[in-house]
C-alpha cells in the first residue's frame, strides 16, 4: 500500500472550480444593480455605496473569472504538503480534511488556527473523483491528518 502511494506522491490531479463560485459571480452583478437602483446619492455615505459597491463587484468579477478560466487547476500530493495551483500548503498546518457530500463530492482543507476553509482550498476533483479521494485518504493517513465527512464552512 505504502508502494501505491509513493508512486501517487508526485501524480497530478485535476481539480475543478465549485458551482458555487459561478453563483457568486451572478451575486456580485445582482448586489450592485439593487445598491446602485436602490440608493440615491443624497449625502456622502450613499455615494460611497454607490462608487464602492460596483468597485468591489468589478475587482470580485476578474478575480473570480481569473479562477474560473485558469487552465491549470491541479492537486499534487508532496511528501512535505499538498500543492494546489501553485499555492503549497506544509502538512503542518493542515488541522484536517473534510469531505462534504456523498455523490458529488468536494474537499476542504482546514488550517489550524481558522474557522472556515479558504475558498483556494476548497474544491472537487474533476475526473476518477473515487479513486482520487481514496489516494487523498491515503495521503492523509500517512501523514496523520484527520480526514472527517461533514459540512465545509467557507467565506464567500
Amino acid at each position: 500500500m505504502t508502494e501505491e502511494l509513493n508512486q501517487n506522491i508526485n501524480k497530478k490531479y485535476e481539480i475543478k472550480v465549485l458551482k458555487a463560485e459561478y453563483i457568486q459571480v451572478t451575486y456580485c452583478i445582482y448586489l450592485t444593480i439593487m445598491v446602485v437602483f436602490t440608493f440615491g446619492i443624497n449625502d456622502l455615505f450613499d455615494a460611497f455605496f454607490v462608487v464602492f459597491v460596483p468597485l468591489y463587484t468589478i475587482l470580485n468579477i476578474v478575480m473570480l473569472s481569473m479562477k474560473i478560466f485558469r487552465k491549470n487547476n491541479e492537486l499534487q500530493f508532496k511528501e512535505d504538503g499538498i500543492q494546489i495551483n501553485h499555492i503549497e500548503v506544509p502538512k503542518q498546518k493542515i488541522e484536517k480534511i473534510i469531505i462534504q457530500g456523498y455523490f458529488v463530492q468536494s474537499v476542504g482543507i482546514k488550517l489550524y488556527g481558522r474557522k472556515f476553509v479558504p475558498m483556494k482550498l476548497h474544491f472537487r476533483f474533476k475526473d476518477h473523483e473515487e479513486v482520487s479521494i481514496e489516494e487523498l485518504k491515503q495521503w492523509a493517513s500517512m501523514n496523520q491528518i484527520k480526514v472527517t465527512n461533514g459540512k465545509i464552512y467557507r467565506l464567500i
